[in-house]
């Protein structure tokens, strides 16, 4: 998913969820009697407000972030003030870092070439493997030249 769109659709989100939220609350907190819709309103504010609070986990989640368990943990114990919901939109929103694997797991092939015999290039005079057949420095065909 594009950067823009994803941060569209969560804006999207925020607006339609927070205003679902405030008034479910504020349909609630009418003294007089309430039809059946107005009942319907204030009832579901039992799904929007908690969805509305925990909407950076819902990001987090829909992001398949690596994250999910703590940013949740953020989210549910600190939420509750600004700076722990927004804390938790924030790493929600973060992509993750690649991983760089060095050592021998990482299958690369040249990991130990200062191990292996060496000689110097015929054309350029740089070091290379002794079982190479083109110079990694100069780009001579070393195959043709013996």
């Amino acid at each position: 998913m594009a950067t823009g769109q994803g941060l569209q659709m969560f804006v999207v989100r925020l607006v339609v969820l927070g205003f679902l939220a405030f008034y479910s609350y504020s349909m609630g907190m009418e003294h007089g009697g309430l039809n059946a819709f107005g009942q319907l309103v204030v009832y579901s504010g039992i799904v929007f407000i908690p969805a509305f609070y925990m909407l950076p986990t819902i990001e987090a989640w829909l992001r398949d972030s690596n994250n999910l368990p703590a940013i949740a943990a953020v989210n549910f114990f600190l939420g509750w003030s600004l700076l722990g919901w927004v804390a938790a939109l924030v790493w929600a929103f973060k992509q993750p870092s690649p991983v760089v694997v060095s050592g021998a797991a990482g299958g690369n092939p040249n990991l130990y070439a200062e191990d292996k015999p060496k000689k110097n290039c015929k054309f350029c005079g740089e070091e290379i493997l002794a079982i190479a057949i083109k110079c990694k420095h100069c780009g001579s065909d070393l195959q043709q030249a013996s």
